[in-house]
């Protein structure tokens, strides 16, 4: 369900986000398609969605200020064999649950943005995206943890979808084609 801190903190950010859009598409004399700006938007929600799923509880401090000191886990694997390692359920939630976050955007981020058609520069995008977000947990929230094994999962997440973009790029002009024969 979502949240309410959630609904208001959407009714503050897009029209923020539509005012910028709408100028940006203005001074560069883009042409609106609604299929293309759809998918900007639902890339923009997406991104917006993310922060909020692995920010929340919103308990912030100021990094090196607060009672929590930094850490980063660079033990790859060693949250997910020792969280709950009687209970498998646990271990996939939190693994397959990292790779579908960030599918999404490996198969949006070439759409939207032209250089991230290129597969090095999705992986390093989608890797450095979620660096943002594991050095955001570990450096300013209370609650959440930076590990390396988001950082894998996410990163992993990323690859998937842009296979998946790929895929689905190759049907779409497949159809296309074969449209144009008809």
């Amino acid at each position: 369900m979502i949240e309410s801190r959630f609904l208001i903190f959407l009714l503050i950010i897009l029209p923020i986000w539509f005012y910028f859009r709408r100028r940006y598409v203005l001074k560069n004399n883009k042409k609106i398609r609604l299929e293309s700006e759809s998918i900007v938007h639902l890339f923009f929600f997406y991104i917006i969605a993310v922060l909020y799923l692995t920010l929340r509880p919103f308990e912030f401090q100021i990094p090196f200020y607060g009672n929590r000191e930094f850490y980063f886990d660079t033990n790859l694997f060693y949250q997910l064999r020792h969280m709950a390692s009687s209970h498998v359920y646990y271990q996939l939630l939190y693994s397959v649950g990292n790779i579908l976050l960030f599918v999404p955007f490996g198969m949006l981020g070439p759409i939207v943005f032209r250089r991230l058609r290129h597969f090095i520069l999705l992986v390093i995008t989608g890797f450095l995206f979620s660096l943002l977000i594991e050095l955001t947990q570990g450096l300013f929230t209370l609650s959440r943890a930076a590990t390396v094994d988001d950082l894998f999962f996410n990163t992993l997440g990323a690859i998937i979808g842009y296979f998946i973009y790929l895929i689905l790029r190759i049907v779409y002009n497949l159809g296309k084609s074969h449209q144009k024969y008809k």
